[in-house]
């Protein structure tokens, strides 16, 4: 628990596009795996869309990388792996925060992503797979079968696999 509380903080004094303080000094990763917090907001993120109650004014204009929908990394350095729970909208930045972590000078996709449901939140981050944006090739993606059918039962999430974006 201390060690996903220590990386919380990272995370927090460490946002992207702030300049680092020259004292810093580069922590090194530890050498056993360990999770790292993503994003902690519902589904449709926050604001929701069309959101006018005086609980969501504050966020209207903030595009705070700490609020993004709800995701965990696990990061195994020993092993050369990492993993995403949950394909959020916000997967750009998420991945993008995961592999500043470990330390990654150019884009790295996941070992592998997992899904846990089938509510809007926690897959149609896939689509930033697909031919229109990274065009991956057969990422693997692990999901219990009701999710696995529906994937290759709907589009656009068929086309995916169709095109060996994701495999499942």
């Amino acid at each position: 628990m201390a060690l996903i509380f220590g990386i919380f903080l990272m995370g927090i004094a460490c946002k992207p596009g702030q300049p680092e303080p020259e004292s810093a000094v580069e922590t090194p990763l530890p050498a056993e795996p360990f999770l790292m917090v993503l994003g902690t907001v519902q589904d449709a993120g926050i604001p929701q869309l069309g959101c006018e109650k005086s609980c969501c004014l504050p966020y209207q204009e903030a595009a705070d990388p700490d609020l993004n929908v709800v995701s965990l990394g696990l990061v195994a350095p020993g092993q050369g792996e990492n993993y995403l729970f949950e394909a959020t909208p916000d997967i750009r930045r998420q991945l993008t925060i995961m592999n500043g972590v470990i330390g990654e000078s150019s884009f790295v996709l996941p070992t592998g992503i997992f899904l846990s449901h089938a509510h809007m939140g926690h897959y149609t981050g896939l689509m930033h797979l697909g031919r229109e944006a990274l065009n991956a090739k057969s990422v693997p993606v692990y999901a219990m079968p009701g999710m696995k059918a529906f994937l290759e039962q709907n589009g656009p999430w068929d086309q995916l696999l169709k095109l060996q974006n994701i495999q499942l």
